[in-house]
This record gives C-alpha cells, structure tokens and sequence, in this order.
C-alpha cells in the first residue's frame, strides 16, 4: 500500500518505521528513515522517538547522537517522550554518560524515565548506584511498576543483596506484581544467585504458565548452586512441556558435569550438533567444560579446537582442565597459546594456571605466573591464588618455605590455604607443624570435620593413638556433622551410587567377593592395607575388611563387574580419595587390565597399568 503512494508525507514514512520498529525489524525500519530523509521529507517528533527506539534495539549508538543532535535544534529536547526515549537509547546501548547527562537535565521525569536510568546503571555493572536510585525515586513519590523492580531486582542478584532482594519482593508482593511473569523470574534469578535455591523453588511452583525463562533460570540455578541432581530431574519436567532452547543446555550441562553424567552429556552434545547450537560460544564452553570434568580430556580438547572465536572464559577451562588432569605443561603450553592470541589472564585464570602447576609439581613456573600477577597484569593476588602457591610448595616438599610464605600474605590467610600446608604436613610426616598449622585452622573453622580427620591421620600415621582417639572424642562431644563420602558410576544411563560399607545394593556379596579376590592378589604382589585410613577402634584384620568398604573401591568393582571388558571405569567421589584407595585403583588396573578413572574433589586419577597420572601430586 505504502508503495502505490505517490508523494508519501512525513505520516506515511512514521508509519513505514514504527510498523517495522514495533514488529523486531530495527534495521528495516532505519533504512524507511535513510529512505524518508533521500527524499527531502523533513522528520519531527515521531520520526526521532521512532528512529531512537531502533537505535536502541540495533546497538546504533552514533546515529542515536546525531538524532539527540537533531532533536535539540528542532526544540525536540524536552519533550518528555523525545528524552525519556534518549534515555532508553543511551542506556540500552551502554553510553552511561548520555544517560545521565539526559536524566540530570530532564524538567520532568517519570517512572519510565527512572527505570530507565536504573537500567543503565545495572548494564553497566554499577548495582549499588543502582539500588540507591531505586530508594531515591520511592523517596519522591514515584511508585515502581514491573519493569522498575525487574531491573532493581537483577542489580540485587548480580551484586549479592539478599537482604535488600527480600525487602523488594515484600513490596512486590504488597503491589500485586507476583504474577507478573518477567518479575517473578527476576525474583528466582536473584534467590538463585544468592544461594537460597528453596526461595527460588517456591517462587517457581507458584508461576502459572512458565515460560523457558523460568525453566531455564530454576535449571541454571541448581547448576550454579552445586545441585545437579535437582538440575537434571528439573530438565527432564521441562521437556514435557517446552522444548529446549540454546540457554537451557548451556544451563544444564554443568549439571551433567558435576555428576560426571556422560551418557546424558553425550546425549546432548548430539541435540547440540542437531540444533546447531555449537556456534553459540556459551554452549560450546559449557560442552568443553562438561567433557574435562567427565575425564575426557582429549575430546575436549578437539572440541576447544574446533571453536573459531574464543574468549578468556573458554582458554580458562581448558587451562582448569588440563591442571584437573595432572596435566601441567599442557596447561602452561595453553596460557601461552592464550597470550599469543591476544588474552590477558584475569584473576580466574591465573586460578586455574597456578592450579595446574600446583598439581604437577612446577614449582618454577607457578613462581613466575604467581609474579607476573602484578609485576605485568596489575593483578592483586586474592586468597585462592596465595592457597594454590602454598599447595605448590607443599607438592615440591618445601613445607618450612610454605609456612614463611603464609606469614607474608599480606591478608588474613583463611581454613584453606592452612589446610593445604596441613595436607602437606601428612605427605611429609611433620606431626609438630601439623599441630602447630591445626591451631590456624581450628580458630577459624572449628567445626570443620574434615580438618580433624586430616589431623587424625597424621597422628595415625605417627602411631599416636592416644592422640587419634582425642580428636575423635572432640568431634562426636562436639556435635560436629561429618561429611558423607559417597562414590558413583554411570552404567547405560543409570547412577549407582555407594557409600563406605554399604552393603544395600544388589550386587553387595558379588562386589564383596571380587573385592577380597583382588586384595588376596594384590598382596601377593606388595600391595598392604593402610590401616590408618580406617579410624575406628578395631583390629588389623577388621579394619582390612572396612577399608575393603570404602565407597570408591565399591563403584570401581562394580564398575569391573559390569562393564564389558576393555571399557573404561568411570568413578565419581564426593570427598578426597584415601591413601589406600588411591594406592588400590592402581593395583586393580594393573591386576585386572583396565583403565580406570576416579575424580575426587581435588582433581583426576587416571590408573593404567598400575601407574596414576597424578605422579603423586594429590
């Protein structure tokens, strides 16, 4: 119809570009208005509002100040619908500054006008501004609508604000917003960032009609709050109502990488390659991440490979990865790639590099990395960084080196970085430092089981029972909840999971029996229980027995006794493997012929032949 006009007026030309502006065609709508303007027709208030919300939505931040440019010489500025559309651009294309220049000027504001401003400050990153902003325009009298809470309520997740996101939701719930669907999934995002996922859940169960961003945000949620289970099982609910997009396999494979879940994993890797999603760098990292933390290592690396535009976040896991692995040098071999590439390391990455030399046992290279944080990144290294260069000197032996270097953190040095000179104490059998470091630890964590078990072993080691026996009076006085160590395996789709002296499972007795089967053999070739892993009044043929219980000597048998033969055993444990576990995997790779692959808490075993890829260094 547009076209059968002969002499089209400024109406008609409004009319072309609002139609395509408010139907998700910006740029057709741009090239109406460089049409319009070839054509001598002189544009006025509608043209500019029409045009400036194009250039909000297509990013087109130097035609947006060329429209403010023009709108203030035609006696446009203003207008309260001309500025507050200014402010939406300047905003939504992250110029801060035009935003708040527009704001400041502004001899009328209204509530599109302060959610607008609101929304500038949260893209760019400054939340508290944000929130103080919030309580401002409360304080002038203005009431927030849904778009204003939605995006107070984003600046409370992004920047931790638990306390100020409740007082919020009260007043949402006061205002009759709760079911406003984009709020409601503002509110879950925020519970689910601040950790309280049960808020999140409850949020959830009380929405109506859930779009994919309630899925997706209660899915990513459970990944993100180290509850996999819930994250999967949320998954498969989904699926029976919505199909899912990109985002919900970027959130869901996190999942399937904390549960070690490769069939699943594997399964959507194929929807992945289906959908075509491997083009969106989120999901691929996610793939590559979900691949190294299911032990295969080199398939992630093709997959890493394979990806044409990396960012810092990628190089970091494959970096993680290989450092998970035991794979020192190629993770420094991938820093390097990185920095030839062009990427500055961020303080994550650094992690994860002085992770991986801690790992393999190089010393000299985690020195210069450790350096190199200040000296050429103007980087201050955070407690994780001075833990990891502690764990190093412990893994190289040097403990009275370590112990000089945590007198030197210039911050308080907290339970971890402690507790990685304790657990060297245990390598290295050094019980008077091993109590002189737990005093540390006991002050700041003095409920920490783990801390306690760590010493306990010491003192076993040392054959100081009196000592053992102490501790374990101090923790079952002490009310302390102990950590359950669990393992499992993944056999055709289905998890078994087991924990230590378990004796529940239907293949009980034939685990049992291949279990005493193979201690019979391995003694036979040198192998010797640790009784000091069984920390129970109990004799040496008893404790033989229990440690024979331990849940990852469990999943790894059954993993023999039902996977076909040359299959690779995959086993998953919630805690640090023990000595005599660890000591036993190889064993039973070599006695049996596989290769078996156990990741713990602290990292990958990788047993072939008798031998663990860790050298050691664990």
């Amino acid at each position: 119809m547009f076209d059968e006009l002969s002499d089209p007026d400024v109406v008609s030309w409004n009319s072309m570009i609002s139609g395509c502006v408010m139907n998700g065609r910006s740029w057709n709508g741009l090239k109406f208005f460089i049409q319009m303007l070839h054509f001598g027709i002189d544009m006025d208030l509608v043209t500019l509002v029409n045009v400036l919300v194009a250039c909000a939505n297509v990013g087109k931040l130097s035609l947006g100040r060329a429209l403010h440019a023009c709108g203030v010489k035609t006696g446009c500025s203003g207008d309260v619908v001309f500025d507050n559309t200014l402010l939406d651009m300047y905003s939504k294309c992250g110029y801060l500054k035009g935003a708040t220049d527009v704001f400041v000027k502004m001899g009328e504001t209204t509530i599109v006008s302060w959610t607008s401003i609101i929304a500038a400050y949260v893209r760019k990153g400054l939340y508290d501004d944000a929130i103080m902003l919030f309580d401002e325009m409360q304080s002038k009298g203005l009431r927030p609508d849904a778009y204003t809470v939605s995006s107070v309520v984003h600046a409370c997740a992004c920047s931790n604000s638990l306390d100020k996101g409740r007082n919020i939701h009260n007043f949402i719930k006061k205002n009759n917003m709760a079911l406003n669907l984009p709020v409601s999934n503002a509110l879950m995002n925020m519970y689910a960032k601040c950790g309280t996922m049960e808020e999140a859940h409850l949020i959830f169960s009380q929405i109506p009609v859930k779009d994919i961003v309630s899925w997706n945000t209660m899915i990513g949620g459970y990944s993100q709050n180290s509850l996999p289970n819930e994250a999967l099982e949320l998954f498969l609910d989904m699926q029976k109502q919505l199909k899912p997009n990109d985002i919900t396999i970027a959130c869901v494979l996190p999942a399937c990488a904390g549960l070690a879940a490769l069939e699943k994993g594997r399964e959507l890797h194929g929807h992945i390659l289906r959908k075509g999603y491997f083009s969106d760098l989120h999901v691929a990292c996610a793939l590559v991440d979900m691949y190294v933390k299911c032990g295969l290592v080199v398939l992630a690396q093709k997959l890493f490979d394979m990806i044409p535009k990396k960012d810092i976040i990628l190089w970091t896991v494959m970096i993680a990865g290989y450092g998970m692995h035991g794979f020192g040098k190629e993770a420094v071999s991938t820093f390097e790639k990185m920095r030839i590439a062009g990427f500055e390391p961020d303080e994550a990455c650094f992690t994860s590099i002085l992770y991986a030399c801690s790992h393999s046992g190089l010393l000299k290279e985690g020195w210069k990395f450790f350096n190199s944080m200040r000296s050429e990144f103007n980087i201050e290294p955070k407690l994780e960084h001075y833990a990891c260069m502690v764990d190093l000197f412990v893994r190289s032996g040097n403990l009275s080196k370590a112990y000089k270097f945590i007198e030197t953190i210039p911050i308080k040095p907290d339970a971890a970085i402690w507790g990685a000179l304790l657990s060297g104490c245990g390598i290295h059998h050094d019980v008077e430092l091993a109590e002189k470091v737990a005093e540390h630890i006991f002050e700041l964590e003095p409920e920490n089981t783990r801390y306690y078990v760590l010493l306990a072993n010491i003192y076993a080691e040392a054959e100081k029972l009196e000592e053992v026996k102490k501790l374990q009076t101090k923790i079952g006085n002490g009310g302390f909840k102990k950590d359950q160590g669990c393992s499992w395996i993944e056999i055709q789709g289905k998890f078994n999971i087991f924990v230590a002296g378990d004796t529940s499972h239907p293949q009980a007795k034939r685990i049992d029996s291949l279990l005493r089967k193979l201690r019979m053999q391995m003694n036979g070739v040198g192998y010797y229980s640790k009784m000091r892993y069984a920390l129970i009044n109990a004799d040496d043929m008893n404790k033989e027995v229990l440690l024979c219980g331990h849940s990852e000597k469990l999943a790894m048998a059954f993993g023999i006794l039902n996977l076909s033969p040359g299959k690779t055993v995959r086993v998953t444990k919630n805690l640090r493997v023990c000595g005599d576990c660890h000591d036993m995997g190889k064993f039973m790779s070599k006695t049996t012929g596989r290769d078996i692959v156990l990741r713990d808490s602290n990292r990958f075993h990788h047993f072939k032949d008798g031998v663990c890829s860790c050298r050691g260094f664990w």
